[in-house]
């Protein structure tokens, strides 16, 4: 084993945002209730927001290409690849709240 302190991370992260696909369909599902409003179809932030939801698995996979920079020993850049997946959850945060703020 290259890491073990590396790999254990890395195998622990991966494994939950593995398990977060799980909840993908249902959230999905869910992010239709977005247009409910009247005048939610108007507002550019709610398509924003549902795309970011379908691109969701995107953050995953990338996330689990981490495991090509662990074997080539470029442990920082397999972190940054595997924390990537983090910019989904912000951006659903951000988008939600702007949302929010202005319907």
């Amino acid at each position: 084993m290259k890491n073990q302190k590396a790999f254990v991370i890395l195998l622990i992260l991966n494994i939950v945002y593995g398990l977060t696909l799980l909840a993908y369909p249902l959230m999905l599902m869910l992010a239709v209730f977005s247009f409910d409003a009247p005048t939610a179809g108007d507002h550019l932030i709610s398509y924003i927001f549902v795309y970011i939801m379908m691109s969701y698995p995107l953050g995953v996979f990338i996330s689990w290409s981490c495991w090509y920079f662990y074997h080539r020993y470029a442990f920082k850049k397999a972190y940054i690849i595997t924390n990537f997946m983090l910019l989904w959850p912000a951006a659903l945060v951000v988008s939600s709240w702007i949302q929010s703020v202005f319907s």
